[in-house]
Order: structure tokens, then C-alpha cells, then sequence
């Protein structure tokens, strides 16, 4: 059971990197520009991870039942450590563009591509309501956090009206907002919408990767070497290690359990790029955040999924 956790864990972050590689390679073989890569990172932001996004929270069981305990306390522990988490970067941080990717870098997971897959792997057979209903309040509450962090290190001055204004335009929040509003009416779409938003929202993680490595360079790790280690660090051992004991302690178990390790063991969001990129933050930087992450996830997740099979938490 933890080899076959451990070599999921490792094929799906093997996968990445391929994807990515593919990316770094073409954009060398085409010569293509900084710029170039921007454009079709607009098109990703604006398109496809949005309808990503709103397909799978409309084909979610979100009406199958949540473990409200389980709910709460990984909400409570995420936004606890989301200010703690800003109040940090903001002190050791000066640069403004640095900071809200920095941020966004520690507190926002792979859960919603990685989510389903390990709860499948740790605990076969299970009722995988939770996690859907997870899916879909998680990954909302990430894009709003995320919005206001971006939002308000780009500006020189917080203003409410203008973030609130940034979270009620921002492509992932509408989409978000519209698959849990047609997932609770019951309604469906016709096939002849569902088909072409099913398959254009698959395709967005991996063009995603692609322009991922497209923008990724070696030189950006050595440049970003300390803010890279704060984040990792916060991302791959101090989340999991602050809500994971915790949920042991509150007496969760099983699927319940396990939910928590993909969401707070798994690393920085892909889509933290594409939104960094699109709202003023430093690029390189994000880009090099889910780099490092993921790469250094192979190790941490194997270690905190054994530490907690091992005292029998799933």
C-alpha cells in the first residue's frame, strides 16, 4: 500500500516534469520569446484553466455529503496559516511583486489536480463525496485568497473596493461560482456544450506545464534561492505539518484523513503561475515555486503519507 502511494505520488510529479521538459525543449527549438510565452499564458488564464475549473466543480457530487468537522478544520487551518504565512512575507520580503507569489507559493496546493487521484490510491473503494465537496469550497477559497494577495502587493495602496473588483472579474472565481450555482440547481448542459467545455477544460493542465517550462530557466533558481527555500519550506513541511497533527488529534480518519494530506502535502497550485503572471507578480519566481515544489514533493509526500499510514490515520 505505501509503494503503490509512494510510486502514484512519484508518477504523477514524473508526468509533470515531462510535460514541463517538452515545454522548456520548444521553446528553445522555436526560438519563441518571453513575450510569446505571456500571450499564450493569457489565452490559458483567461480559457481553459477557467473552464477546468468549472467543469469539475459541476460534475461533482457536491449533493453526496461532507464531513463538516473535516470541512471546518481545513478551512480554520488554512486561513490561519495564510496570515501568518502573509504577515511573514511581508516582514522578510521588501519587493511587492515578490511577495504576493511568494505567498500565493506557500498556501496554494496541487489539491485539484492531484486531490482525486492520491484520495483513490490511500483509501480504495471509498466514498469520494468528501472530496468533491472539498473541491469545490477549496478551490474557490484558494483563487479568492489568491486574488487579494496578488491584488494587494500590485498596488501601492489597498484598496477594498478595487480587490473586491479584482475578485468579482477574476476568470477562475466566475467559473468557480457558475459550476457551483448549475451543480445545486440541477440542471445539466446540453452535449453539445458539455462535450467542447470537457475537453478544452482537460487540456488545460497540460498546456498549462508546457508554458510552464516554456517560461521556466535554470538561472531563476539560483537567483531566487532564498525566496524559493521560504516557500518550499512552508508549502512542503510547515502546512502539512501544522494541519495534519491537528486532524489526527480531532479525531479524523479514513478518506477524511486523507483529503487533508492532498491538500495541505501537495505542492504549489500550477495555476499559481498562469495567475501570478496575469496579475503583476513576478513570474520567474512563480514558475520556479512550482519547479522546486514539485520536485521536492516526491520526497516529503511519500514521508508524510508512511508517517501517517504507519499510525494508522487511513
Amino acid at each position: 500500500m505505501l509503494l503503490n502511494s509512494f510510486l502514484l505520488s512519484l508518477n504523477a510529479i514524473v508526468s509533470i516534469f515531462v510535460t514541463m521538459a517538452v515545454g522548456y525543449g520548444a521553446k528553445r527549438l522555436l526560438k519563441l520569446e518571453k513575450g510569446h510565452v505571456q500571450k499564450f499564458n493569457a489565452l490559458v488564464f483567461h480559457t481553459l484553466l477557467p473552464l477546468m475549473l468549472f467543469y469539475n466543480i459541476y460534475t461533482s457530487d457536491i449533493r453526496g455529503g461532507v464531513s463538516f468537522r473535516c470541512l471546518g478544520l481545513a478551512l480554520a487551518v488554512l486561513m490561519a496559516l495564510f496570515l501568518l504565512t502573509w504577515l511573514l512575507v511581508a516582514k522578510i520580503e521588501p519587493a511587492n511583486d515578490q511577495r504576493g507569489v511568494m505567498i500565493q507559493a506557500s498556501f496554494r496546493s496541487n489539491f485539484l489536480l492531484l486531490g482525486m487521484p492520491l484520495i483513490r490510491e490511500l483509501c480504495p473503494g471509498a466514498d469520494l463525496a468528501t472530496v468533491s465537496v472539498m473541491l469545490a469550497i477549496v478551490v474557490p477559497c484558494y483563487n479568492v485568497l489568491a486574488v487579494i494577495t496578488l491584488e494587494a502587493f500590485h498596488r501601492k495602496d489597498i484598496h477594498p473596493k478595487k480587490i473586491l473588483l479584482g475578485i468579482a472579474r477574476n476568470p477562475l472565481i466566475i467559473a468557480s461560482a457558475a459550476g457551483v450555482l448549475l451543480n445545486l440547481s440541477g440542471l445539466s448542459l446540453p452535449g453539445f456544450l458539455e462535450s467542447p467545455i470537457s475537453q478544452l477544460g482537460s487540456s488545460a493542465s497540460p498546456v498549462a506545464l508546457l508554458l510552464l517550462g516554456a517560461q521556466f530557466e535554470f538561472h531563476d533558481v539560483r537567483v531566487y534561492r532564498r525566496n524559493l527555500a521560504v516557500c518550499t519550506a512552508l508549502r512542503l513541511l510547515v502546512f502539512p505539518g501544522a494541519a495534519l497533527p491537528l486532524a489526527a488529534l480531532a479525531g479524523l480518519r479514513g478518506p477524511e484523513f486523507a483529503v487533508l494530506i492532498s491538500m495541505f502535502a501537495t505542492p504549489t497550485a500550477v495555476a499559481s503561475y498562469s495567475m501570478a503572471s496575469q496579475m503583476g507578480g513576478n513570474p520567474e519566481l512563480a514558475a520556479s515555486a512550482v519547479t522546486v515544489t514539485t520536485l521536492l514533493s516526491a520526497g516529503t509526500m511519500f514521508l508524510w503519507i508512511f508517517l501517517f499510514k504507519s499510525l494508522g490515520m487511513f
